[in-house]
């Protein structure tokens, strides 16, 4: 399949390629972030203060999803927490346990299934779905979030994941005040205008890099946890809006497979050491892009840790990230960094996350695909 450039840079083109205004709606994040923020007393959230759960479990009607990962990693350092997939909850999750379910359509029959037996077992629970859906009823007396009628299933990341990262606040298994949920919106508004549309490709950093990865195979890197879950959100984006074969990896654990990853270009002559490899072309040729390596691992805004915590999540996966920036260099091939605004983990992730979603459509359009037309999972309900 053929990148047709200029679809980047023509307005009107890349409009005619946009008949679901996808780019408008990815430009949504942070008033999607507003508006459950200003909803909070409507949501009832608070109704679930207390202690926190014994485990919790996490739902959502759309696999892979950087918010069941998201609402995870950060819960897991106060209460083990668990992405559950199955049709009926665990034997032993009950009254001690909490769950929260993210629903985009609320027409989920497994979701409404498990919202049931969740109101059954007296377990705290929270929703998050459209009004008057069937995952909303099934909630019973538990706090629901309503979701507006209006959203594209491709750009609701944060309507979805807002309401429920308040309800890991008030469970009290993280610390989620609406102050840093109104920097996170900020960061996803900046991220908007620096990956607008009406913007040429050698100013807008998302349309160089589908340029780039039109080319190459995207190889994307987190370096610390919310990074990685950044990366895997970057890479399921280009995955499932182009069609990319895409590959993330999560530093510093992953820093052999990603060093791997460089080395096995599948390009040229294997015995020929000497020869250029900036002139290997082709799409098996991988090109890096690091999120999380762009700060400093002391920064105080990080949060408290401990020593270890500190040495793993960040100065060890920032060692690791730099090593492999020299061994691509090494490799003749192209890595980069997503520069974020420096503040919260959380902030950062928003701001990375949305710039993946930004370019993974521009690639779809250059390859004359349309990532916000409905898939099949959703014509068919």
């Amino acid at each position: 399949m053929s990148f047709d450039e200029r679809v980047l840079d023509e307005a009107a083109l890349l409009a005619r390629r946009d008949r679901y205004r996808l780019l408008w709606h990815l430009a949504t994040a942070g008033a999607q972030v507003r508006r459950a923020t200003g909803l909070r007393a409507d949501y009832g959230v608070d109704r679930l203060g207390g202690d926190p759960p014994r485990a919790l479990l996490v739902v959502s009607d759309a696999p892979p999803s950087a918010a069941l990962r998201l609402v995870t990693r950060l819960s897991c350092e106060s209460a083990p927490a668990l992405a559950w997939h199955g049709v009926e909850l665990p034997r032993w999750a009950g009254a001690p346990d909490a769950m929260l379910i993210g629903s985009i359509d609320g027409r989920h029959p497994r979701l409404a299934a498990l919202a049931e037996q969740g109101a059954r077992r007296g377990m705290a629970m929270a929703v998050v779905a459209p009004a008057g859906s069937q995952v909303a009823a099934a909630a019973g007396r538990a706090p629901v979030h309503e979701l507006p009628p209006d959203l594209n299933p491709r750009a609701a990341r944060w309507a979805v994941l807002t309401p429920m990262l308040q309800a890991l606040d008030a469970l009290g298994l993280a610390s989620i005040p609406s102050g840093l949920l109104d920097r996170v919106a900020d960061a996803l508004d900046e991220t908007a205008e620096a990956c607008r549309p009406d913007s040429d490709s050698f100013t807008n950093a998302a349309k160089a890099l589908a340029i780039e990865f039109a080319e190459a195979r995207p190889l994307i890197v987190g370096a610390g946890p919310l990074a990685s879950v950044a990366a895997r959100a970057t890479a399921d984006a280009l995955q499932l809006s182009a069609g990319t074969p895409a590959v993330a990896v999560s530093l510093p654990d992953g820093v052999g497979r990603a060093g791997a990853l460089l080395r096995g270009t599948g390009t040229g002559d294997s015995d020929d050491f000497f020869r250029d490899r900036a002139e290997d072309v082709g799409a098996d040729r991988p090109r890096m892009v690091v999120i999380g390596d762009d700060g400093d691992p002391e920064d105080p805004a990080l949060g408290l840790r401990s020593g270890a915590q500190v040495q793993l999540d960040e100065v060890a996966a920032r060692r690791a990230a730099a090593a492999l920036h020299r061994l691509a260099a090494e490799l003749g091939l192209r890595s980069s960094t997503v520069e974020v605004p420096q503040g919260p983990a959380l902030v950062r992730f928003a701001a990375a996350a949305a710039f993946g979603e930004f370019t993974a459509a521009y690639l779809a359009f250059g390859l004359g695909l349309d990532p916000g037309a409905p898939r099949p999972a959703e014509l068919a309900h």
